[in-house]
């Protein structure tokens, strides 16, 4: 039998390092936990499908993952009851390596076409992230989304610790290389984000499942693939 770590336990605790705030007010919060498995190497998370958020929330086409109690709680695709900074310390647990490349000045100088920090890619241990749906199958968590540019997926274990307590985000997955997320995808930049080279909107798939469906993310290491294939575009 696989062992799994008490991180899916739900309990009234405080954790101050990942500074667990809710975004309403100083008061602490229920803190659930993601499950971890060691044997398999996959962290999972519960996520809630919110269209109408993703389609209203700014910058369009960005927040594809962020915990519910965070400052873009109201924004993703998907919105989990996991605090952003117990998903990052999981996948380290299991010998994941955050690229921490990624500069504040990504996000707060995005329009100024001197900076290079908006060009900069997320780097960190290459994941795959993993939908599960009601009925136990799984896809691609990508396959929520229509990729307008044709960027692809490349995601990454961006880290950015230190500014969790800066910008309280909530941020867990951003679909580009974002200074306030977790993991994020190094197929887009900021400065893409800001011209509008990268667009996403909800894809068939979401809008069947319909809003409010819940669900479970997967995310694992990725598989060693060669340059250039078809999967690597579609992680």
């Amino acid at each position: 039998m696989s062992r799994k770590l008490a991180l899916g336990a739900i309990g009234l605790v405080w954790i101050g390092s990942f500074g667990l705030w809710s975004a309403g007010g100083q008061e602490p919060r229920p803190v659930v936990r993601p499950v971890v498995d060691e044997e398999r190497k996959v962290v999972t998370i519960p996520v809630v499908l919110g269209l109408k958020r993703f389609r209203g929330g700014w910058p369009p086409g960005h927040h594809l993952i962020t915990w519910e109690g965070g400052k873009a709680g109201g924004k993703p695709l998907l919105q989990t009851p996991v605090p952003d900074g117990l998903v990052l310390e999981a996948l380290e647990s299991l010998g994941a390596k955050p690229g921490n490349n990624l500069r504040e000045e990504a996000w707060t100088q995005r329009k100024d076409p001197k900076s290079k920090a908006p060009d900069v890619r997320a780097e960190g241990t290459r994941l795959t992230l993993t939908l599960v749906l009601a009925d136990g199958k799984r896809r691609p968590v990508t396959d929520l989304l229509v990729d307008v540019d044709e960027h692809g997926y490349q995601w990454r274990l961006a880290g950015n610790r230190k500014l969790i307590g800066v910008w309280r985000s909530g941020c867990v997955v951003c679909l580009q290389s974002c200074p306030g997320s977790k993991i994020a995808n190094a197929r887009a930049t900021m400065r893409d984000l800001e011209q509008e080279r990268s667009r996403f909107r909800p894809s068939k798939l979401a809008s069947k499942l319909g809003e409010g469906a819940r669900l479970k993310v997967e995310i694992r290491f990725a598989p060693k693939e060669k340059a250039g294939s078809q999967r690597a575009r579609q992680e």
